[in-house]
């Protein structure tokens, strides 16, 4: 089983905050987990800039809070500082399984950015990061199909151990993928062996062994971006994993990676 029982939910009173309270919720009931909600209040912003408590979203998130929480522990901490670094903190002093939170990219490039905190957060977080960009109102999600992206490194069991007990633990289908960066076309190839080099194809026999048997192991080509993410679209996926640690070959890092992939998924995506 995933070892969530602490769950950290950020929040700025944004609707995505919101989004990301009800995606904490319907994790917190499936692992009995608890959950600490905290504002970080940013002593460079002006009192009325956009993460100052209070108005009409506060009082609406405090109703969610109240009437989807029953039965959950749950604890909320209100403290002032830089909120990517007090979150980090938090997260290390206190035993933090999972941080849910939203992601917010803010002015002219916003479309092209996560935000600064998410991003603080991703990079330096010593525990998972669960991150949604995308507001969709509506009931707690169901977890039917994940996505677990891997890059074949020594992180690869890792992630594949955390997808795979996750998806078990909603009675979810997992989909491992890796993409070939050497294959130009994203079309799944006939033949993945003949692009993978020999420690690859033993890295990939490990991961076979831990698939059950709905599972499914699925390769493409192209950038790794465009290609899990069209992946997670053609699979309506609940859920995208990867990791953080990059492969050694040099191409790239783990972090960028992340980032393109949440700005531009369909779901949330988890880092490990």
């Amino acid at each position: 089983m995933v070892p969530i029982s602490n769950i950290l939910l950020p929040v700025d009173f944004s609707e995505r905050s919101m989004d990301a309270a009800r995606q904490a919720e319907a994790l917190a009931r499936r692992f009995h987990a608890a959950v600490t909600v905290i504002h970080v209040v940013d002593t460079k912003e002006p009192k009325l800039g956009p993460f100052e408590p209070g108005g009409a979203k506060g009082a609406e998130l405090e109703t969610l809070l109240a009437r989807e929480f029953t039965g959950i522990s749950i604890k909320q901490v209100v403290c002032e500082g830089n909120p990517a670094q007090k979150i980090i903190d938090f997260t290390a002093d206190n035993h933090v399984d999972l941080i849910v939170m939203a992601s917010h990219g803010y002015g002219p490039f916003r479309s092209f950015l996560i935000g600064s905190v998410a991003a603080e957060v991703l990079q330096n977080a010593v525990c998972p990061v669960w991150i949604t960009a995308h507001t969709q109102q509506g009931p707690p999600p169901m977890f039917r199909d994940v996505l677990c992206a891997v890059d074949l490194s020594s992180d690869t069991e890792r992630v594949v151990d955390w997808g795979a007990q996750f998806a078990a633990a909603f009675t979810a289908r997992l989909f491992v993928m890796h993409v070939l960066r050497s294959l130009e076309s994203g079309e799944e190839p006939s033949f993945p062996d003949d692009w993978l080099s020999q420690v690859d194809r033993e890295e990939i026999v490990k991961v076979k062994r831990k698939l059950r048997g709905e599972d499914r192991m699925v390769f493409a080509g192209g950038d790794v971006r465009e290609a899990v993410c069209a992946q997670a679209k053609k699979l309506h996926a609940d859920l995208i994993v990867v990791g953080r640690s990059p492969k050694a070959d040099g191409v790239g890092t783990a972090r960028t990676t992340s980032f393109t992939i949440i700005r531009e998924s369909p779901c949330p995506v988890v880092s490990i």
